[in-house]
């Protein structure tokens, strides 16, 4: 089953943010607060990775999902949605140019989101950055404030970067995102895959860019 980690015991600024760790194939899932939580991705959605045994072990309920947002919409990522939506009405952000993947299945709870918005949280707003590559519609959060990076499948931990050989992929645009990326403030990199890393990220990020353009 998937493993949870109170990342607020790893990280003094991660309080009220939970990481599930999905089992195989399935991406990382952050819940961010308890009683208004916003959830960046949703696993596969698979019977090993159920999403709801988790959610409740956290304390979160039907009832306190305000938000959910998917970093991109292949179904590693995005597919768990659909087990929330069995029992919960949240909104769910997408960025415009993934949302031709997944809308129809979301109905009236789509928000299309664009380069600049702002998605609410209990703790911190988060900045949408459009970062095309891995996707065309590819998003990362961030909190700036917290300096802390919801990164997706965009940019991982030492160096490493999304693949950008899929349907909608891009080589050209994965550098520049990246480029994008590195004239961040970050200190915390919360990656699609992988474990967070807690300090010094955009050192990380910076290496991919290197690593991607080099």
């Amino acid at each position: 089953m998937p493993t949870i980690i109170d990342l607020g015991s790893e990280s003094q600024r991660l309080r009220g943010v939970s990481l599930i760790v999905g089992e195989g194939l399935c991406s990382n899932i952050y819940v961010i607060g308890r009683d208004r939580a916003v959830v960046v991705d949703t696993g596969v959605g698979n019977y090993v990775n159920p999403v709801w045994p988790q959610l409740e072990q956290l304390g979160v309920g039907p009832e306190d999902i305000e938000g959910v947002v998917l970093t991109h919409a292949h179904h590693d990522h995005a597919s768990g949605v659909f087990i929330i939506l069995e029992r919960a009405e949240p909104r769910v952000y997408v960025h415009r140019l993934d949302t031709r993947y997944i809308a129809s299945h979301l109905g009236r709870r789509l928000v299309r989101v664009e380069d600049g918005d702002t998605v609410p949280t209990e703790l911190w707003p988060l900045e949408v950055f459009w970062t095309p590559g891995h996707t065309e519609g590819s998003i990362c959060l961030y909190a700036r404030e917290a300096r802390i990076l919801f990164s997706g499948d965009t940019v991982f931990p030492d160096g490493y970067y999304g693949r950008y050989d899929g349907e909608s992929g891009s080589y050209e645009a994965i550098v520049n995102s990246l480029r994008r990326l590195t004239e961040l403030e970050v200190d915390v990199m919360l990656p699609g895959h992988g474990m967070p890393v807690l300090e010094g990220a955009g050192e990380h990020i910076r290496r991919a860019y290197r690593n991607a353009s080099g």
